[in-house]
């Protein structure tokens, strides 16, 4: 029983300390998937487009090291045919 009280102690103190670390990029991607996901689309996908765009520039600032089609991937893309 005092290993099992041990090891929550361990894990809640893992917890607190990832909590108290912010990650810049880590928030951007996750606001980005969920404003691509939730933007009313043009017929032809140009809303989508210019948003990833967007937020790929804003990536870049934050250090992202990929590429577009990364982003667009990473953000829920459809692959381009």
């Amino acid at each position: 029983m005092d290993r099992l009280t041990a090891a929550m102690r361990d894990v809640e103190a893992e917890l607190a300390a990832m909590e108290a670390e912010h990650d810049p990029l880590a928030s951007h991607i996750f606001v980005s998937r969920r404003h691509y996901r939730n933007a009313n689309d043009t017929k032809g996908g140009k809303r989508r487009e210019i948003n990833a765009r967007l937020s790929f520039n804003t990536a870049c600032e934050l250090c992202f090291r990929g590429s577009l089609d990364e982003w667009e991937r990473l953000m829920g893309a459809e692959t381009k045919r």
